[in-house]
């Protein structure tokens, strides 16, 4: 298990936006979910997935290897009261033969299959989904996600950079990664039949809510996290107040879908 997420939980609860209504109707149209279907959140974070479906009266169970964010999830499910409690569970793909999960109808995964072993983890859930079921894997970009290419993005980097120098790695260990799409790797499994659906999303975030988000990826040090906190967000500020001196940013977010199943008999 990698630690990436490590005291992150907190800044992954508050800051991280939730994915638009419409995404889990389609999810549920698609797979003519029931009251009687079980559907797995692997990676589940804290339940931007798996608290949606739950309050939509369905059952879940949400798979996450960090405690800190299954507690997270749990603050967040007491608060949202779904019509059907989520069974938070500690695990990974990794682990997923060892959970006695029942027979599943969907496996959900938000921002969290490029962290697994993704050729085992589709055989693996070949034999937990019923035959009509399959796997539905969820994305959401922002300026920070596509660092490279984004002003935001650009800020970031150059400020993590200038005060941690190279003991900070960003691009290193992503190459070290298999880049692979998902959708090479369902291709060659038993969910080869794949749909691709898009959504436009608008947001408007403040400075505080930026650094907050930024503060939840992954490459984030964890000395920005703590020693090293204070002098990051002034940083961040000053930098970000050079981009918008209105202190408010607009962006323009993309979600996709991606739902893979397998061939109709």
């Amino acid at each position: 298990m990698n630690h990436y997420f490590t005291g992150k939980a907190r800044y992954y609860a508050q800051y991280r936006g939730s994915y638009p209504a419409a995404v889990f109707d389609i999810i549920i149209s698609q797979f003519n979910l029931s009251s009687e279907s079980v559907i797995l959140d692997l990676g589940c974070g804290t339940g931007n997935t798996s608290l949606p479906l739950a309050i939509r009266g369905y059952t879940v169970y949400a798979v996450d290897p960090e405690p800190d964010m299954i507690t997270e999830a749990k603050l967040r499910e007491s608060e949202s009261k779904p019509l059907c409690p989520v069974r938070w569970i500690s695990g990974s793909d990794a682990t997923l033969t060892e959970l006695n999960l029942p027979r599943l109808k969907l496996c959900t995964m938000g921002l969290s299959f490029h962290w697994m072993d993704r050729h085992q983890t589709l055989k693996t859930l070949d034999t937990m989904i019923e035959p009509d079921g399959g796997i539905v894997c969820l994305d959401k970009t922002d300026a920070f996600q596509s660092a490279s290419i984004h002003q935001l993005g650009r800020a970031a980097i150059s400020e993590i950079q200038d005060m941690l120098g190279d003991s900070w790695d960003y691009f290193g260990r992503f190459e070290k990664k298999d880049r692979k799409k998902h959708e090479e790797f369902f291709a060659h499994s038993s969910f080869p039949v794949i749909k691709k659906i898009e959504f436009d999303v608008h947001e408007e975030h403040t400075i505080e809510e930026l650094i907050g988000l930024l503060l939840s990826y992954s490459y984030i040090h964890p000395v920005l996290l703590n020693e090293r906190n204070a002098e990051f967000r002034d940083r961040m500020t000053r930098r970000l107040l050079e981009i918008q001196p209105g202190g408010v940013f607009v962006e323009e977010l993309n979600v996709q879908l991606l739902i893979a199943t397998r061939p109709k008999m």
